[in-house]
């Protein structure tokens, strides 16, 4: 595989949404990566899990990290989904906006040159 600087090389079934992506980089098989930024010459290996997060560059990170899982709102009475995620219950109600808000300004940062091992996982 010949990396290049002005296309991710993206595995099967990777998935990348609202992010951007450096020079040389390498998504392996799976890996999600969502309202982040990937630095240049850095990668994943299988089935990794980036949401809201800076990634520096030179980063390597091994099989089935993840980085920036979301938080359930821990100051409720209960955590379950319909709490937020309201449309999927009640159709003519809309998802509680400020609760997403919150969630992904919280911004998981793993600097330049760093190597995370399998099964990492790095919160906000």
């Amino acid at each position: 595989m010949t990396l290049s600087p002005d296309e991710p090389s993206l595995g099967p079934g990777c998935s990348v949404e609202n992010s951007q992506i450096g020079r040389y980089v390498r998504l392996a098989d799976g890996t999600r990566l969502a309202h982040s930024t990937f630095g240049d010459y850095s990668y994943t290996d299988r089935f990794c899990d980036i949401a809201n997060a800076r990634i520096g560059k030179f980063v390597n990170i091994a099989s089935y990290v993840r980085i920036g899982p979301t938080d359930h709102p821990m100051e409720r009475a209960s955590q379950h989904h319909m709490l937020y995620r309201c449309a999927s219950y009640w159709p003519e109600e809309p998802d509680h906006a400020p609760f997403f808000a919150h969630r992904r300004a919280r911004i998981a940062e793993v600097g330049h040159d760093a190597w995370l091992g399998h099964n990492v996982v790095i919160r906000p």
